[in-house]
């Protein structure tokens, strides 16, 4: 129990250090995390409760992704269909050809596409916010280009789960869709049950009961072989449509900014910092694919928007970053991918996430010149 707490203390105070000098350089809190975690490695090694903090970290990021996702919205509009269409194109249905004609089996050829596909929303948003972005005018064209992510993203995820499962059938893909039909189903019609609910109980249960809602459906996913991740972002669209979920929200605040931090830390802390010549190669290799592929949906997206060219010109360069369901799929197929393509992946998502930033912080200035 003692190494356990002082296993525990170390990491929260290594997790401050990292997030303190990542603000100092201008950088998100997020990359600090993942770094600090990445130099911790001679110091610590993940442990239970921490493992178990960060999986409630990545159910409240998804919950809240959930939450704040509105996808009759972009059901709605063609346009949006469009972009979303584009997007999953070059950025899944490309590479997963490509690497399945490049003879892959096809669980590890989809979990590296699908490692490929999302970028990343939690980073994005976060360094959108602190490069003073949010009111460009591409940032609304980003937004959706997320938001028709997270939509595809519920789909692959249950397509992963049935493929990494021990027990592989088409029968467990249909069982997944169907709890996804199910749960889009409830986040329609259960809302103002839901309401209700929380107006009976006791304020000071909301949090409590919320926790419980979110845990609760994680594990029901979980149970039925699917990933606690797409739980908890089905678990938030229960309460996309309640009027309290901003007040939600700030109340969970402090778990999930907790919970997150431990997340990109551990990862951080599992990321192997040895490599294999041939795992650089192939991570370098996706990083390089990663970024064209995102550029094109970038051009497109803004012809589709009818951005003007500055505007076009930053779109180009701030979808490159991935993270949260790059490193789901990573941790999918612990069990399922080949060691060389374990190491690539964790590159890959190292990588990208630094190019990407460097290519966020520069994209207004690289515009500027470009005009």
């Amino acid at each position: 129990m003692e190494r356990e707490l002082a296993g525990f203390a170390l990491a929260l105070l290594l997790i401050s250090v990292g997030g303190f000098a990542a603000r100092l350089l201008r950088l998100p809190l997020l990359l600090g995390y993942l770094f600090v975690g990445l130099l911790a490695q001679p110091l610590l090694r993940p442990f239970p409760s921490l493992v178990l903090l960060s999986s409630i970290g990545v159910m409240l990021l998804l919950f809240f992704l959930g939450m704040e996702f509105d996808w009759r919205r972009l059901l709605a509009s063609p346009k949006r269909l469009l972009i979303t269409a584009a997007d999953f194109a070059f950025n899944f249905l490309l590479p997963f050809s490509l690497l399945l004609l490049l003879g892959l089996e096809l669980p590890t050829a989809f979990l590296i596409a699908m490692a490929l596909y999302p970028t990343s929303s939690a980073i994005t948003i976060s360094a959108l916010l602190q490069f003073r972005r949010l009111a460009n005018p591409e940032t609304e064209t980003i937004v959706w280009v997320l938001v028709g992510e997270d939509l595809a993203i519920v789909a692959l995820l249950a397509i992963a789960s049935g493929l990494t499962g021990t027990e592989f059938s088409w029968t467990s893909i249909a069982t997944a869709f169907a709890f996804i039909v199910v749960m889009l189903v409830a986040s329609v019609v259960l809302t103002n049950w839901l309401e209700t609910l929380f107006e009976r109980i006791p304020a000071e249960l909301d949090n409590i009961l919320t926790l419980s809602i979110i845990v609760l459906i994680s594990t029901l996913a979980h149970l039925l072989h699917l990933s606690e991740a797409l739980g908890a972002f089905l678990a938030g669209l229960l309460f996309s449509g309640t009027r309290d979920r901003e007040e939600l929200e700030q109340r969970l605040h402090l778990l999930r900014e907790l919970g997150t931090a431990a997340f990109f830390f551990t990862f951080g802390l599992q990321s192997s910092l040895r490599v294999s010549t041939l795992g650089a190669i192939y991570g370098l290799g996706l990083s390089v694919f990663g970024a064209i592929a995102k550029t094109l949906t970038g051009w497109l997206s803004g012809i589709f928007d009818n951005l003007r060219q500055r505007a076009r010109i930053r779109l180009l360069l701030s979808l490159w970053v991935r993270g949260e369901f790059s490193i789901i799929a990573l941790l999918m197929g612990k069990d399922v991918l080949p060691s060389v393509w374990q190491e690539a992946l964790s590159w890959f998502v190292i990588t990208s996430i630094v190019s990407g930033l460097i290519a966020l912080a520069a994209a207004g200035k690289i515009a500027e010149r470009k005009a």
